[in-house]
């Protein structure tokens, strides 16, 4: 099809499509006319010419009435120009949530390889603080392969312990303070470090939309593991429809729940996992629009719009099936402030997991996280939780030690009395990063 008809209106294309058909249904009849006259009235035994072969008696076969023919062209005609017509409202749509492309699609999309993509939760929308600033409120890494047809999500929790270098020094904070400091590159950055793993796209997704998205489908449903109350709704426990609003309590949860933030993303991944079912069953570009608009100017991502078609048609069997993993830290006290500790051990083995995913091989992971950790002189993640930055740093303090990723007799486990126990949660942005 050419660019002209993308400016046809719904109604031209259709009587346009209506008139092309039926002028081949035409065509083809008049076409096969002369051949049946020549079989019935030219086909007659010569006396001076050998006699044929006798042809083997015709065969009588149903003919579709013509009004039936007609009615399944109508059809054909209907769906045609409704799917034209709803494609290239996604499309429009789509221009903004996904990246301007520049009319190439990605080779490795078209060659169908694994791809990743982290998901970085706001919640500035959920709670009416307006759509800027803020830390992320959860983090998920998501692989799509289409040759093992399997989807994985990986939770990360949100207080772990990652130092960032900005322009004005290391500076060490949990990663959801990243998002603040260098948008989402950074944030991008920060979790392919902490992991030693590829990350092909980013989306930021307003934690507002959930609900508008689960609506979208017509609900979701989980698998509560306990009962609970939380904003005047009552959870019972064990499998339940959730509406949007419903949904979005579900997912905000947290002081409630035994395993805290944990709980938390355990019943944000329920969701998701929810709301890809939920897609595939209904999946087609009537049900992309109705997502699309519930989506509006709640998700941006790096993903160009040039590659929509193929990644879709490369990776949606990868639906069939969706794993979750999780990310297990250990409690951590710095400055007076509570953290998640990432220990070489867990973020060897949740890499191992990701890099398979990605069919690629396990690497040995060597960072600034995995340095601070076995430097420390006393910290075990249980009886002792007094974690010490290295080279006497301090938390959410910008260029503050020496740069070092070890531990030095010089290092502080802990501010003096003097001074607040909780540093503020505002953070300064990295000027040579932007979103």
């Amino acid at each position: 099809m050419d660019n002209n008809n993308h400016r046809e209106s719904r109604e031209e294309y259709r009587k346009n499509l209506e008139k092309k058909i039926y002028q081949n249904a035409r065509q083809d009849e008049e076409s096969s006319q002369p051949q049946r006259l020549r079989h019935h009235h030219f086909n007659r035994p010569n006396n001076s010419a050998p006699q044929p072969a006798p042809e083997p008696p015709e065969k009588h076969h149903y003919h579709t009435p013509k009004w039936m023919r007609w009615l399944i062209w109508l059809l054909i005609i209907l769906v045609a120009a409704g799917g034209f017509y709803e494609y290239h409202k996604v499309h429009k749509m789509a221009t903004g949530v996904f990246s301007s492309g520049d009319g190439k699609i990605s080779k490795k999309l078209q060659q169908g390889k694994p791809v990743s993509v982290l998901a970085m939760g706001t919640d500035v929308g959920a709670l009416n603080r307006g759509n800027k600033g803020g830390n992320t409120d959860s983090i998920e890494l998501f692989t799509i392969n289409p040759k093992t047809q399997r989807i994985t999500m990986t939770s990360i929790p949100r207080d772990t312990l990652v130092r960032v270098n900005t322009d004005d020094g290391a500076d060490y904070v949990k990663i959801n303070a990243a998002y603040s400091i260098g948008g989402p590159k950074q944030t991008v950055k920060q979790v392919s470090e902490l992991l030693d793993v590829p990350i092909d796209y980013y989306a930021v997704i307003n934690m507002g939309v959930l609900k508008k998205v689960v609506n979208s489908l017509g609900g979701v449903e989980v698998n509560n593991p306990f009962a609970f109350t939380y904003e005047g709704h009552h959870f019972k426990k064990g499998k339940q429809h959730l509406t949007g609003n419903e949904a979005l309590k579900y997912a905000r949860m947290r002081y409630q729940d035994p395993n805290n933030d944990y709980g938390r993303q355990r019943r944000q991944q329920q969701i998701l996992s929810s709301v890809i079912t939920k897609f595939k069953k209904s999946g087609s570009i009537s049900s992309a629009n109705k997502i699309m608009d519930a989506v509006g100017d709640g998700v941006k991502t790096n993903i160009p719009i040039d590659d929509i078609a193929t990644l879709y048609g490369n990776y949606h069997s990868a639906m069939n099936n969706v794993t979750t993993y999780h990310f297990q830290g250990q409690d951590a006290m710095i400055d007076g402030a509570s953290f998640q500790i990432a220990s070489p051990k867990e973020i060897n083995r949740v890499s191992k997991l990701v890099r398979k995913a990605l069919g690629l091989k396990p690497v040995k992971v060597v960072n600034h996280e995995t340095k601070m950790y076995k430097s420390q002189p006393n910290y075990d993640g249980y009886n002792n939780t007094d974690f010490i930055l290295p080279g006497g740093a301090s938390y959410n303090d910008p260029g503050s030690g020496n740069g070092s990723d070890y531990v030095t007799s010089s290092s502080r486990s802990s501010r003096s009395s003097e001074e607040p126990s909780e540093r503020s949660t505002t953070y300064r942005r990295s000027p040579s990063l932007s979103y």
